[in-house]
């Protein structure tokens, strides 16, 4: 809830070196749950208990040293150590992390994963269960990249190919920019020169002892903090963590090298502009303010609060003349943060529309010189208060149900920034305590803090360097001066929801116990059926889906109508006929409500998360949405004025570029699924977009799917308050001529796509044609356990063996809707003239794999963590929801959901080799590529 006060010391390994806890120094005593230890080595540990059921165990391991612990000589080597933990170690050789984690459940980026940043390096374990044979394996593994890895002079070699890979993949105008943005605005600081990726020479040239150096020097135990969270003992766990750690030394013992990075204003009004092909147009200002240094305590919390709600106000203002036609930017937002890094900074960023730069520079500053001048207002103060109160009470009813992962990252943050780590009810507490002090003088008062300083920077991003340079930037910025705007922006009181009487309602017709999933399945008058899945497992969440049947089935192809343009729009930003957008949400700003609308392929569905108490209105928002969809013009006009960013977005990325143009190829060029170019969708005209929506939400069948802590009577109640009192609805989809049939291309030349980013980005695909994921259902888990060995054999290939890529993947694509459809694909992004070798790469392991079939120990590391994700399926409302949709009455899909465990478990060796002698036909491939250039 309060904004992260200031850290508890200039650099985070002196913090941590220290003998501090964050509460040691704080008004607060941490949750009593929470074990607090730290080994006779030096090493933290936090441990944690969480009895909520179907919680599985998490483990956060993480080194207070990251790039910024960087010798010159050591550009990226922080990040190349993180790379090296998974290529080998005393006990465990190179992959052989990989195939005992994978053995055991472990899903490798979902489950397994680490992170390198400018302060830590974190080590990410979320253990498919709290029994002990995981548990002691990740203990092991993590004890094995504390102090024991070997840095492989061959696996070395290769990583850096990989590590090569990541870095292109990454690169693009946006990071570039950024990364100028910090140079100008930290000259002498040492952060903007300490990227964790490092630099593409010390990449390619580190010597081996440039890694050794940095791990012994940082990869130590006062440096180190293990959490682990679980539903386990904790005095047991203390035990294990000790037995396992305790023998850890430094390998070079001695003082730690403990430096200040925080840096120094630099003073004046300074400029910068950066301009490269497909960038996209922004301008901003930033208030530069030495770095603050406080405990976590009542009185650095209630400073953040009241920073926090002028914030909050001046980004509604915007919010509110953004919706304005006549404004001249799309947005504009301000951000305040204090660390150790950037400093105590306020920033304010502008998108413009196109030719309108000055004039859209101009009035959002003249609009936080407006709140400088007059402050809140009374209506301003009283809706942040309630908005925030809600908040607090929806996470003090949740939060006995919170996953074990979460926690974890929660006592993590807390160490990295000084917070201590609190039950709900403490603060809720400390809340009510805060709240007495949040007065219109105080927040005006911090108001004048955060827009001033000596040291500001004007700063431009765009193709076109000469639409503002930085002489104009500062023109622009004296003009400002402290003149102020007089628009009607600033608005309080509150908004009436005026959406609350549907009519009578339809009753219930015919209600089914359908006991084997624990759910009721209704129909109602009006044909609306609804399916209700109480659990208590996430304490006072509720999903409701509404599912509008049809989807892309509604439109025929012959009709050459794109759908994949809805992507560009938001039918949110629309608003309704009665209320914007912004109204909308200002009239349920003290409910938790949220809407969303998406087109697949079966359906178009509207998405609502919500709570006990708001979910009579999360009902109603819906209903809403669904009756009385306001098609504003802003909606559209915004969309038009955007094309240029959003299409320079997708020319300037290799994997945007590749995704829409292989969406459409692979549909057989299918107008459905294309995207049209830029001049096709300048001249959409609105009501063409508004009849495609309101096509996919009328004269369909309506299926409400209600997932979480909810009664089951509460919940059939609303939805016939609501849904119930839509005209009569058909049981059964009118499919339009064609709809259901979609065709790979048949031509199998390869594609080339050109993209305009660097130019040594890359991506290449090979597709393997399929079926659809009905028509065989047995036959869909074998091809996804093929898809799962395979993709373990290509990632083994490029990023272990050749080092030349860092995120090759096979994965299959199977429709439920269009019949026959499906293809295995693989997809690698790789060094332009590297194509050849990637497809060749690419047939060789299917061509193994079809002569030999696969190993039984491939076979269980491919299905155990498809298996340990189905034992953990039914722990949450989202899989509940993906479960239960078109359920009911449809026997292929009862037999695809709810039959998967047997499906993946009846799985043999020689089924997989069947399906690869059906399917992986190397005469039979598709090929595409995106490259660097123009066609």
């Amino acid at each position: 809830m309060a904004a992260a006060p200031a850290q508890a010391a200039d650099s985070l390994a002196k913090a941590m070196a220290g003998p501090d806890w964050p509460h040691s120094r704080a008004d607060f005593k941490p949750d009593e749950d929470a074990r607090f230890g730290r080994l006779a080595n030096g090493m933290r540990y936090v441990i944690y208990r969480n009895t909520a059921k179907g919680r599985s165990a998490s483990m956060r391991f993480q080194i207070a040293a990251g790039s910024l612990q960087e010798r010159d000589d050591q550009r990226g080597m922080a990040h190349f150590v993180e790379h090296m933990a998974f290529r080998g170690s005393a006990k465990l050789t190179d992959g052989e992390l990989a195939r005992i984690l994978k053995k055991e459940g472990f899903g490798f980026g979902s489950d397994v994963n680490a992170f390198t940043d400018y302060e830590t390096t974190k080590y990410v374990l979320d253990l498919p269960s709290n029994e002990l044979q995981p548990i002691e394996s990740a203990l092991f593994i993590l004890r094995e990249i504390a102090g024991n890895l070997t840095f492989d002079a061959d696996a070395i070699e290769h990583e850096r190919g990989v590590i090569l890979g990541e870095e292109r993949m990454r690169a693009s105008p946006a990071s570039r920019g950024q990364q100028v943005m910090l140079e100008a605005a930290y000259p002498d600081a040492l952060y903007p020169q300490r990227n964790p990726i490092g630099t593409l020479d010390s990449i390619r040239t580190a010597p081996r002892q440039a890694l050794v150096d940095y791990y012994q020097d940082w990869y130590r135990p006062e440096l180190a903090v293990l959490v682990v969270v679980g539903d386990f003992d904790v005095a047991g766990m203390e035990k294990r963590v000790r037995a396992v750690f305790g023998d850890w030394k430094p390998a070079r013992p001695g003082p730690i090298r403990l430096f200040s990075y925080t840096p120094t204003p630099v003073e004046g009004v300074r400029a910068v502009v950066y301009s490269e092909k497909n960038l996209y147009d922004g301008l901003g200002a930033a208030w530069f303010r030495p770095y603050i240094d406080n405990p976590d305590s009542i009185t650095s919390r209630t400073t953040g609060y009241l920073k926090n709600v002028g914030v909050t106000v001046i980004n509604e203002r915007f919010s509110r003349a953004a919706e304005d036609p006549a404004a001249p930017f799309l947005s504009a937002n301000v951000g305040y943060d204090n660390s150790r890094l950037g400093g105590n900074v306020t920033s304010l960023w502008v998108v413009p529309k196109p030719g309108r730069h000055k004039e859209a520079y101009l009035q959002a500053l003249r609009m936080v010189n407006r709140l400088k001048a007059e402050g809140i207002t009374a209506a301003e103060l009283t809706d942040y208060i309630a908005t925030s109160d809600a908040q607090m009470e929806n996470f003090v009813r949740t939060y006995q149900t919170r996953f074990s992962n979460d926690i974890a990252e929660e006592i993590l943050s807390g160490l990295v920034y000084d917070n201590v780590f609190e039950t709900a009810p403490q603060l809720r507490s400390d809340w009510a305590r805060v709240k007495p002090a949040l007065t219109i003088a105080a927040v005006n008062d911090k108001i004048q803090i955060i827009f001033n300083s000596d040291a500001v920077l004007l700063s431009r991003q765009g193709e076109d360097p000469a639409v503002m340079d930085e002489a104009a930037l500062t023109a622009a910025f004296a003009e400002a001066g402290a003149t102020i705007d007089t628009g009607p922006t600033v608005q309080g009181g509150s908004i009436a929801w005026p959406y609350t009487d549907f009519g009578p309602g339809a009753r219930v017709i015919d209600k089914t116990r359908v006991k084997t999933l624990g759910y009721t399945h209704y129909t109602l008058s009006n044909g609306v059926r609804v399916n209700i899945r109480p659990s208590p497992l996430v304490k006072n969440q509720i999903i409701v889906k509404v599912r509008f049947g049809g989807g892309y089935r509604l439109f025929s192809p012959a009709e050459n109508i794109s759908l994949a343009q809805l992507e560009l729009y938001d039918l949110g930003d629309g608003g309704l006929g009665k209320l914007s957008r912004v109204q909308a949400d200002k009239a349920m700003s003290t409910k938790t409500v949220s809407f969303a609308y998406d087109l697949e392929e079966s359906a178009a569905v509207m998405t609502g998360y919500t709570t006990r108490d708001s979910f009579a209105a999360q009902m109603q928002l819906l209903m809403a949405f669904t009756v009385d969809p306001g098609y504003r013009p802003e909606m559209f006009e915004n969309v038009r004025l955007a094309l240029d960013y959003m299409y320079q977005q997708v020319r300037g990325s290799p994997d945007m570029t590749m995704g829409f143009a292989t969406s459409a190829w692979l549909a057989g060029n299918d107008p459905r699924y294309v995207l049209p170019a830029q001049p096709v969708m300048a001249q959409r005209k609105p009501d063409d977009i508004a009849a495609i929506y309101r096509r996919t939400l009328t004269g369909v069948p309506v299926e409400i799917t209600i997932t979480g802590d909810i009664r089951e009577d509460a919940a059939v109640d609303q939805v016939r308050k609501t849904f119930g009192n839509l005209p009569q609805v058909p049981d059964t989809v009118t499919v339009a001529p064609g709809a259901e049939q979609v065709k790979l291309p048949a031509d199998r030349t390869q594609q080339v796509y050109y993209h305009e980013g660097r130019a040594d980005q890359s991506i290449s695909l090979v597709v393997f044609p399929a079926t659809d994921a009905l028509t065989n259902t047995d036959d869909t888990r074998g091809l996804m356990i093929l898809a799962e060995v395979f993709n373990a054999r290509l990632d083994e290939e490029l990023r272990q063996r050749q080092g030349m890529a860092y995120d090759g993947y096979v994965g299959l694509t199977a429709s439920e809707t269009m019949k026959g459809f499906g293809y295995m694909s693989a997809q690698g992004t790789i060094p332009p003239d590297k194509d050849q070798v990637f497809h060749d790469t690419v047939l060789r392991i299917a061509a193994d794999i079809v002569a030999k079939g696969v190993a039984s120990d491939e076979l269980e590391r491919a299905r155990n963590p498809m298996v340990q994700y189905l034992s953990d399926k039914f722990k949450n409302n989202e899989d509940w929801q993906r479960t239960l949709a078109g359920l009911f009455g449809n026997p292929v899909l009862w037999d695809y959901r709810v039959g998967e465990y047997r499906q993946y478990m009846d799985i043999t060796q020689g089924d997989i080799h069947v399906l690869a002698k059906r399917y992986l036909k190397p005469d039979n491939v598709l090929r595409a590529r995106t490259v660097p250039g123009e066609p």
